[in-house]
């Protein structure tokens, strides 16, 4: 079956061409998850059944084989889940916004290039089905953007981006992230990685082995001290909390509450 990449401005734009095209009325989304997907949903009027993960960020439910699921690839280290998966649920689709490097699989993929390199929006989709809609290109300029370097900053970035509408990447983001050499990225990106499963490895209680597609978007550190967070901030790192506040018997709770995303970027 023929693939096809639609270059998009942001990835919640991709669920909803994949919503639309394969209409989509009723779909799988974990707990812990960007809002913004949910609220993609909902806007497609998609039904919508939410399902809990597993301390390996594995969902802790066995869906219907013909079940709309989408799958998060957590962070940048959850490939051997999103393999297991596509190869059970021939409906799956993978968000990996924190995996850029990541081979498509599954009904349907797509990622996020801000989230990995210094551009301000723009996702890539990789679906079989398209859709018979005029999409309007994006048109936004690049003179006045700049990588966040603070936590206000990356606030400022993300709400200016809440209104986006849906359209097709713009030719300043495609000019720019042409330029990037997003091998020389990957590389750099998995030696920080590295140096910090190093440092932290011995206290957090994620246990993360790396596999050939794994590319992560951060680090993720799990420890109960919520001390070691705000030195981090000191030291001058942008700490983002992932997501929405959740329920204290949640099994996510504590990825919410106590996961710190030490970032990888420079």
């Amino acid at each position: 079956m023929t693939r096809h990449t639609i270059k998009l401005n942001l990835g919640r734009h991709c669920l909803k061409y994949i919503i639309k095209a394969y209409n989509i009325r009723e779909i799988y989304l974990p707990y812990y998850i960007c809002p913004t997907l949910i609220k993609t949903a909902r806007e497609e009027k998609c039904y919508i059944k939410f399902y809990h993960i597993d301390r390996n960020f594995y969902p802790a439910l066995n869906f219907e084989n013909d079940a709309y699921i989408l799958y998060p690839n957590y962070f940048g280290i959850c490939a051997s889940n999103v393999m297991k998966l596509a190869h059970q649920y021939r409906n799956l689709i993978v968000d990996n916004a924190h995996n850029f490097y990541m081979p498509d699989c599954g009904l349907a993929s797509f990622n996020s290039l801000r989230k990995f390199f210094a551009v301000r929006d723009g996702a890539i989709l990789n679906i079989s089905k398209t859709i018979n809609l005029k999409i309007p290109k994006d048109t936004y300029s690049y003179k006045n953007f700049s990588r966040a370097n603070t936590y206000n900053e990356f606030l400022t970035n993300e709400l200016s981006l809440e209104h986006e509408s849906f359209k097709i990447m713009s030719e300043s983001t495609e000019k720019l992230f042409s330029q990037i050499d997003t091998e020389k990225e990957k590389q750099l990106r998995l030696e920080r990685f590295n140096l910090l499963n190093k440092q932290y490895a011995g206290k957090n209680k994620l246990k993360i082995n790396l596999t050939k597609y794994d590319v992560p978007f951060v680090y993720p550190y799990l420890i109960k001290d919520e001390e070691t967070g705000k030195r981090l901030e000191k030291e001058g790192k942008i700490i983002i909390r992932y997501w929405q506040p959740l329920p204290e018997k949640f099994p996510e709770y504590d990825f919410y509450k106590y996961l710190i995303p030490i970032p990888l970027s420079r």
